[in-house]
């Protein structure tokens, strides 16, 4: 995924915190690429979920807010771990929203292909295949 300058510069995130677990801080397994802003939220917490470790569907995109909220596959206590990952994360700060409606509003208008927003903005384009919100042709 294309990380977008609103979002912050790349940055690497341990999944296991260096402040609780020194015996991960070096193993290729522990890291992650983040985004800088969404990774400063993130601080010492365990709470979120691995994005690398997730099932399908727990996230899903408000075509109509265009935030990021508990997907289908979301039920029982995932659910509030689907919910707290995103509020510890800030994933609909404005800037997130903003540049998820840019993609959507551009997409929808032909001015980038799906191929494109697969390759730039992986989430959406999964989420608009999801809800069968593909322009004609594109499948």
């Amino acid at each position: 995924m294309y990380l977008e300058p609103a979002t912050g510069s790349p940055s690497v995130d341990h999944v296991v915190p260096r402040s609780q677990s020194w015996r991960w801080v070096y193993e290729w397994s522990n890291y992650r690429l983040a985004a800088s802003l969404i990774n400063s939220k993130k601080c010492d917490l365990e709470l979120v979920l691995d994005p690398c470790a997730i099932k399908p569907n727990l996230f899903a995109l408000d075509f109509v807010s265009m935030e990021v909220i508990a997907g289908p596959a979301a039920t029982g206590a995932t659910r509030k771990q689907v919910d707290d990952t995103i509020a510890t994360l800030g994933l609909n700060a404005q800037d997130c929203v903003d540049q998820r409606s840019e993609y959507y509003i551009d997409y929808k208008a032909g001015d980038i292909s799906l191929k494109w927003l697969e390759r730039r903005a992986p989430f959406v384009a999964q989420e608009l295949r999801r809800h069968g919100n593909l322009n004609p042709g594109d499948a």
